[in-house]
C-alpha cells in the first residue's frame, strides 16, 4: 500500500523499500519492538529478549505478556516469513505453556536492569501495566499462549497455515512491516495481516466464545479434542489419577491442548488430548526413570528419534525419555491397558519423584 505526501506541486509517492535493502538487521527490528511494543498494534509488557529455553538450546526472540495474562512469543524475520517460522514458534509456545510463575519471574528479572534485581517483582510490574490500560482485576499469568510473527512479507503457504491454526483455536498473529525511504529518513508501517481486518459493521448475531476451553474445558477436551475412543480413555485416566494420586491439584481443564495436574501449584502431569490417543508428559524428578524398564513394565515400545513421520504414527503405545529433557513422554493408544496394576504403580512413582520444593 503506497504512502503519499503533499507538496506544493501536489501529491508525491514515497519510495517503498525493504528492511534488507536498508541493511537493517533482525536485531534492529527487535530493538524497535522492545522499545515500542505498540509497534505491534496492541499493548504488550516485554519480559525478555533472546530468552533461552532450558534443555533445548533454543531462544525466543522476544517474550511478552498481554492484558489477559497470556504469554506472547514474538518471532522476527527481516525478510520474508516462510514455512519453518510457524513450526518454530509453535514449538516455543509448547515449551512456555509448561512454565510456572517463578519461571516467568526469573526471565523477567534477568531482562530488567541488573541493579534492580532485588527490588523487582513481575506481579507488581504486570499489575501496574494492567492499571495503565484501565484494568483493575489482574489476570493470572500464562493462562494461554499466543504467537506473533513479524517480517517484511508473508508467503501464501505460511498465511494459509496461520489461518488454519486460528480456525483450530491457536492464537497466532502475523504482522508485515512495510518500509519507505525519503531523504529525511526511513518510515516503517506495520500492518496486521492475520487475523484479517475486523468488519466495521459487526453482525447482530453474537459470535461463539473464541476460547471454549476456558468457558467449558471439560466439554472441549472430551467432545471436541478427543474422538469417542480417546474420550473414553481420558475419562478413565482422570478417574485413575484421582484414585491413585492423593494430594494432587486438578484436573485443570482450561488449556486448549492439554489437561493437567499440579503439585504445590507446579504442573507435574500433562495429558495432551488428541483425536485417537493421549500423550502424557511427566516430570522425571529425582528418580530419572529408565526407558527400557518402563517398556517392560508397561508393555509399550521405545519411541524412535529417527524414522519418518508415517512410521512414527503407526507405532503402538510408546515411551520417550531423553537424556537431557527433564520430562518424559508416554504416548497412549487403544492398545494400552489403563487398568493394569503396573500403570497404577507407575503413576504413584511419578508423583513421588516430583520435586517437592
Amino acid at each position: 500500500m503506497p504512502i503519499w505526501k503533499t507538496s506544493e506541486t501536489g501529491l508525491q509517492q514515497i519510495s517503498e523499500t525493504t528492511l534488507e535493502q536498508q541493511q537493517f538487521l533482525e536485531e534492529h527490528l527487535e530493538d524497535w519492538i522492545v522499545a515500542n511494543p505498540d509497534f505491534l498494534e496492541e499493548p504488550l509488557l516485554i519480559i525478555g529478549r533472546q530468552v533461552l529455553i532450558p534443555g533445548v538450546n533454543d531462544k525466543i526472540d522476544v517474550l511478552a505478556l498481554d492484558l489477559e495474562g497470556n504469554s506472547v512469543i514474538i518471532e522476527l524475520k527481516r525478510g520474508q516469513l516462510t514455512d519453518p517460522v510457524d513450526m518454530q514458534a509453535l514449538r516455543y509456545a509448547s515449551y512456555v505453556s509448561r512454565w510456572s510463575a517463578s519461571d516467568f519471574e526469573d526471565h523477567a528479572r534477568n531482562y530488567r536492569d541488573q541493579r534492580a534485581k532485588a527490588e523487582f517483582s513481575l506481579s507488581d510490574d504486570f499489575a501496574h501495566f494492567c492499571a495503565e490500560q484501565g484494568i483493575d482485576k489482574v489476570p493470572d499469568l500464562n493462562a494461554d499462549q499466543r504467537i506473533i510473527l513479524v517480517g517484511s512479507t508473508i508467503r501464501d503457504k505460511l498465511g494459509s497455515v496461520a489461518l488454519w491454526l486460528r480456525s483450530h483455536g491457536i492464537d497466532i498473529k502475523a504482522v508485515e512491516v512495510e518500509v519507505y525511504k525519503e531523504r529525511e529518513g526511513t518510515f516503517l508501517q506495520p500492518r496486521v495481516i492475520i487475523p484479517l481486518p475486523v468488519d466495521r459493521f459487526p453482525s447482530v448475531v453474537p459470535d461463539p466464545s473464541p476460547r471454549p476451553w476456558i468457558t467449558d474445558g471439560r466439554r472441549w477436551h472430551l467432545q471436541e479434542r478427543c474422538g469417542p475412543k480417546a474420550s473414553e480413555m481420558l475419562t478413565k485416566l482422570i478417574n485413575l489419577v484421582d484414585e491413585t494420586c492423593e494430594g494432587v491439584e486438578g484436573p485443570h481443564w482450561n488449556q486448549k491442548l492439554y489437561v493437567s495436574y499440579s503439585i504445590n501449584s507446579h504442573r507435574w502431569l500433562y495429558i495432551n488430548t488428541q483425536k485417537t490417543s493421549l500423550v502424557l508428559d511427566f516430570h522425571r524428578g529425582t528418580e530419572g526413570f529408565n526407558q527400557a524398564d518402563i517398556v517392560k513394565r508397561l508393555g509399550v515400545v521405545e519411541f524412535p528419534t529417527d524414522g519418518t513421520l508415517a512410521e512414527k504414527l503407526k507405532l503402538p503405545s510408546s515411551i520417550s525419555i531423553g537424556p537431557q529433557n527433564p520430562w518424559g513422554r508416554l504416548n497412549i493408544k487403544e492398545d494400552f491397558d489403563l487398568d493394569a496394576l503396573e500403570f497404577r504403580e507407575f503413576l504413584k512413582e511419578v508423583q513421588t519423584a516430583f520435586p517437592k520444593a
